[in-house]
């Protein structure tokens, strides 16, 4: 393996559910022990199949990985150090809701290994938090912000666009105060109201509560400037950082780097197949406990299927991709080649030397462009 891989875990537990999550969760602790095991499990039957790969980056995502007991995080880390073999700069992930940081907290994160903090912050304004049943306010998420800050850890802060009661001008607001904390990594997401059928009706119910596409538009314009002008890199569509801070695990995704996944419904990428675990808490225990992978999917990925995802991954980010690669889709796609020299001439598609890359006028259209490659 050229590249030094990748290992998400994922911890599934959260004290509530917030109003826009579509994620595999449970609010409901009971089985953490028992879960907890069975990580250390499935980790030692992975253990032979990774024989010398050198893994850079591991990520703690869930779920509230900072609402684990952090003895238990501690364990975990200890139990991948030893079955894999991290590398002496690895990055070390936890994401965490603002209500669990505390000084105390994130010491003893970083004593276990941890030496960067994802902050799912969301917005600074309390209206906007409630609405999604944030436990959170925007006290609690400054405090956060400055605690990681000064502990030393690399921060990374999540917002959302299109929040209900969210206006442009509160989204501003929230991403000059996330600039200004020291943050080092900020991520925005567009809220997916479709993902959530309670958040759907309510939508449609009250459009008032929320940003119309312009507006969103819009606001992710001014958002690109602000962070621009504060020293960050807009580098991924919804990713920016400063100089070095550029999240290393999820770059690998985009670059189509080996990751390993474990835990309840985690995604993988290794020796050119795809897997995912099952997506029920229950059933993943009772398989690991049985000595077998967990798994629900695992098929190979065929040539042209990695030549797509490099395509569309690729332009994710800033960097772009080789010119070289797109060449065998013009090629067969007289269609495509002309929506190409559109995209083009609209400004939604560089091209400099030997590299193609998304704009940000580009980034703000994405989905027009990288759904050809899907």
């Amino acid at each position: 393996m050229s590249e030094p891989a990748g290992i998400y875990v994922h911890l599934p537990y959260c004290a509530s559910r917030c109003g826009y999550c579509s994620f595999v969760v449970t609010t409901d602790a009971s089985s953490r022990d028992a879960y907890f095991d069975a990580l250390d499990r499935e980790a030692g039957l992975l253990e032979r199949e990774t024989e010398g790969a050198a893994f850079d980056s591991i990520y703690l995502g869930g779920g509230t990985p900072s609402l684990a007991p952090p003895e238990a995080i501690a364990r975990l880390l200890d139990t991948l150090g030893d079955r894999f073999g991290f590398l002496a700069d690895v990055e070390v992930t936890i994401e965490a809701n603002p209500e669990d940081v505390t000084p105390a907290a994130l010491a003893a994160w970083a004593a276990a290994g941890a030496n960067r903090v994802s902050l799912g912050v969301q917005s600074l304004h309390d209206a906007e938090l409630a609405a999604v049943g944030r436990r959170h306010d925007a006290r609690r998420a400054r405090a956060a912000l400055d605690d990681a800050t000064a502990a030393g850890l690399s921060v990374s802060a999540d917002l959302i666009l299109g929040l209900p009661e969210q206006t442009a001008e509160s989204f501003a607001a929230s991403a000059a105060a996330v600039a200004a904390s020291g943050a080092g990594h900020v991520s925005v997401y567009l809220l997916e109201v479709e993902k959530s059928p309670p958040m759907e009706a309510d939508r449609a119910r009250r459009p008032d509560r929320y940003l119309g596409d312009d507006a969103q538009a819009d606001a992710w314009t001014a958002l690109a400037e602000v962070l621009a002008g504060r020293g960050y890199e807009h580098y991924e569509i919804s990713n920016w950082a400063r100089p070095g801070g550029r999240a290393r695990h999820n770059v690998k995704y985009w670059t189509r780097t080996p990751t390993l996944g474990l835990g309840v419904a985690a995604h993988e990428l290794w020796g050119e197949r795809r897997r995912a675990n099952v997506s029920r808490i229950e059933d993943y225990v009772a398989r690991v406990g049985e000595g077998r992978r967990p798994l629900a999917l695992d098929r190979p990925v065929g040539a042209d299927e990695a030549a797509r995802e490099r395509v569309f991954l690729g332009l994710r980010l800033s960097d772009g991709i080789p010119a070289a690669w797109l060449e065998p889709f013009l090629a067969a796609d007289a269609r495509l080649r002309e929506d190409f020299e559109a995209w083009r001439g609209e400004g939604v598609i560089a091209r400099c030397a030997d590299r193609v890359r998304l704009t940000e006028r580009g980034f703000l259209v994405s989905n027009e462009v990288l759904s050809r490659f899907v």
